[in-house]
């Protein structure tokens, strides 16, 4: 009895250290494959591509042909590239040439060789240098707004121009003046007597006819985009005329006008930028004066031009005009504009801008015609 009670404790002595070497074996083993695999997750893969190294930003110089403070489409400019910035994280450096235009080839030449990815400049003035240099920097490329590189003189496919069809915005503020005016007379101030300048006055002696055939126009210049005094004085003159709207598109000589309405009590319509919010908390008196400004809206176009570069798709070597159809230009929408401008009044400028954004209207343009051709206009509404 002993030795079978023996033999049963040795037979279970024996498997239970049987099944305890089998289970540390197999533990072993599967801790062993943990390992392998853990290992293998955590080592770099040999053959793994490196990470591509992130996009440098783009260098960008804004080259004004003036200086902030015009309340105009510089300021507009220095809006866009700001954008530009804060969204897309390039770097722009802003550089106020001011008024000697004979600087302005000397600061395209020191941008160029500073190495800039993209080179902005402002108007006209910026034309002759812009044509005079982006050749000899084939890898830089350049904008220029509000005029367009003469590409019949050579090779410019590292420039972009936009245009603006300002003769558009501006039928759609002569049909507001016309149809508030009380005296049928009306007042135009431009900077420089020039294409640029007299495509605004063309668009609104056009869109103040549709209105008023017998309207009468009190035309003038200023010789100045930078002397407000001259232009405050020109428009006093045009109101004591019995103007009682005055346009003018003149950049920062046009300040002087906007003090000329306010002295006056009469309306003035701004230009380029929202002028009338400009002054909605400094000077509201100010800004009651100011129904409507004639916008081109340089800052979405710059914007536009950049996220275009981004995709591919800017048309490099050419000009391209944007109008209403673009929202490049238009009329300011306002508390101001809401509140002075009569409500028939805004449907007609609505429709208007329905039917010249979609071609059914094709406003005249300065572009194209002659020196007699604007003067004949001129004087067909001349008091």
């Amino acid at each position: 009895m002993k030795k079978r009670v023996l033999a049963v404790l040795l037979t279970m002595t024996m498997s239970a250290l049987l099944l305890a070497g089998c289970g540390s074996k197999g533990e072993t083993a599967a801790t062993e494959e943990a390992k392998e695999e853990t290992a293998a997750e955590t080592e770099p893969a040999e053959e793994a591509e490196e990470e591509a190294p992130a996009e440098e930003a783009m260098t960008i110089a804004l080259l004004l042909s003036g200086n902030l403070g015009d309340m105009s489409f510089l300021d507009s400019a220095n809006e866009g590239t700001k954008e530009i910035a804060e969204t897309y994280g390039a770097e722009v450096k802003v550089i106020e040439m001011g008024a000697d235009a004979t600087k302005y080839e000397t600061n395209v030449l020191d941008a160029s060789d500073a190495g800039y990815d993209i080179i902005i400049g402002s108007g006209w003035q910026l034309q002759e240098p812009f044509q005079n240099v982006a050749q000899d920097y084939p890898d830089t490329r350049y904008i220029i707004f509000d005029a367009a590189v003469d590409y019949t003189l050579g090779d410019y496919s590292n420039v972009y121009s936009i245009t603006y069809k300002a003769n558009e915005a501006s039928y759609l503020a002569g049909i507001m003046a016309a149809s508030m005016s009380e005296t049928g007379i009306l007042g135009f101030l431009g900077g420089m007597d020039g294409a640029g300048i007299n495509d605004f006055l063309v668009g609104y002696i056009e869109g103040a006819q549709s209105v008023n055939p017998d309207i009468k126009v009190i035309t003038g210049y200023v010789g100045s985009y930078s002397d407000s005094p001259k232009c405050k004085e020109m428009a006093l003159a045009q109101y004591n005329q019995g103007a009682d709207f005055v346009f003018t598109a003149a950049g920062a000589s046009g300040i002087g006008t906007l003090e000329a309405a306010k002295e006056t009590g009469k309306y003035a319509i701004g230009v380029d930028s929202d002028q009338a919010m400009l002054y909605a908390d400094s000077d509201p008196e100010q800004a009651e004066l100011i129904p409507a400004s004639v916008m081109k809206n340089v800052n979405t176009t710059l914007v536009r031009a950049y996220e275009m570069i981004l995709d591919g798709t800017l048309p490099w070597g050419e000009e391209e005009q944007l109008g209403l159809m673009d929202g490049a230009v238009g009329l300011s929408d306002n508390e101001y504009y809401q509140k002075l401008v009569p409500d028939d009044v805004k449907t007609k400028i609505a429709e208007a801008s329905d039917k010249v954004a979609g071609g059914e209207i094709e406003v005249t343009s300065a572009f194209g015609l002659t020196t007699d051709e604007v003067t004949e206009i001129i004087n067909s509404v001349a008091p």
